[in-house]
């Protein structure tokens, strides 16, 4: 079998796992690093990738890779992508491996596009859609995404007819909260830009300080205002149903997901 040595965790006299405290980020750092969408994901070791089938889509997922691979919490989401993707140009933001992007293209979607900011995620995405034959509907590109949105909107590029926004964790705790509402704010305005009228935007907060305080669909009706566009919400969810709740842990209730008609 082979030893697996875990950053945070050391072995005691008995060779248990018990987790250390050498090292370890204060909590500044640690909301820096999750706020950080510019960092690389480590590729892991490629005898832990296992094949995943979701929902009729395979991917390669690297199991010590960021969220062991795959966001299962988003599974029932990238579905619905699927069954609206047909004939239509789709855009991914913080495509990561490329899972809405490929439910897209199995859709039958024409044309998709996936921005993230990870090379190896990136690599991977295009790995992926070879993986179910649909690399040539697909283009994957690293770039930040608050970038290639404003190079797009000044560019007066092509819109899309769905735009996906999934960034990264942007309130880690509640004294972020200013922080990420501003963030939001201006991410899902440029998103909205890029889509034609009568488009849709999925966009999503995972901060369960952002979900928990309610406010995420006054933000984002505050960009739709910001930008001239009208908004519709069509659907308001959250995790997977795997990922049940505890009413004793609130906190366990982390993502927002909205389906927004644009005009």
């Amino acid at each position: 079998a082979a030893h697996l040595k875990l950053e945070g965790f050391e072995e005691d006299a008995n060779g248990t796992l018990v987790q250390s405290d050498k090292g370890a980020p204060s909590e500044e750092d640690a909301e820096l690093a999750e706020e950080e969408d510019e960092e690389e994901d480590s590729p892991g070791d490629p005898d832990l990738e296992v094949l995943v089938l979701d929902a009729g889509v395979k991917f390669m997922v690297g199991l010590m890779s960021q969220k062991t691979g795959f966001y299962c919490d988003q599974r029932d989401s990238r579905k619905l992508i699927q069954e609206y993707s047909a004939n239509k140009r789709v855009l991914d933001l913080c495509c990561y491996t490329g899972g809405f992007a490929l439910h897209a293209a199995a859709g039958g979607a024409r044309e998709v596009v996936g921005v993230d900011s990870s090379a190896v995620a990136v690599a991977r995405a295009a790995s992926n859609a070879d993986l179910n034959q649909v690399a040539s509907v697909c283009r994957f590109e690293k770039a930040d995404i608050k970038a290639y949105m404003h190079e797009a909107i000044a560019e007066g590029a092509e819109k899309f007819d769905i735009v996906i926004l999934d960034p990264p964790k942007l309130a880690p705790t509640r004294n972020s909260m200013n922080r990420a509402r501003s963030a939001y704010r201006k991410l899902n305005a440029q998103a909205m830009q890029l889509v034609r009228p009568g488009g849709l935007l999925m966009t999503c907060s995972c901060s369960g300080a952002m979900t928990q305080s309610g406010e995420f669909e006054s933000i984002v009706a505050e960009a739709a205002v910001s930008v001239g566009r009208r908004m519709t919400i069509l659907r308001h969810a959250g995790a997977a149903p795997d990922h049940t709740l505890n009413p004793g842990y609130p906190e366990g209730k982390y993502l927002t997901n909205l389906l927004i008609h644009v005009e």
